[in-house]
């Protein structure tokens, strides 16, 4: 039937191809998540500034707004 080489070649083409789907897979769910953290975080940094636009509330919307980005990383296990 098979020689001994070809039998071998398939042995080791299969698992490295299921491993890359699954890594391709891995990448875009991170992906998502990285994206859902970053909608997360600019909706809390514009409900924190409601009514201020003092001279330093775009400091402040940016520092909320990464401290959101973070905590949701965090909680997502994902790498800010």
């Amino acid at each position: 039937m098979f020689r001994l080489g070809t039998l071998f070649a398939i042995a080791l083409f299969v698992p490295c191809f299921v491993v890359s789907q699954s890594a391709q897979a891995a990448k875009t769910d991170v992906r998502a998540a990285r994206a859902e953290c970053f909608r997360q975080a600019n909706a809390a940094a514009n409900a924190s500034m409601g009514a201020s636009f003092g001279s330093g509330a775009t400091a402040d919307r940016q520092a909320y707004g990464m401290d959101a980005y973070r905590e949701c990383c965090r909680k997502m296990g994902i790498r800010p």
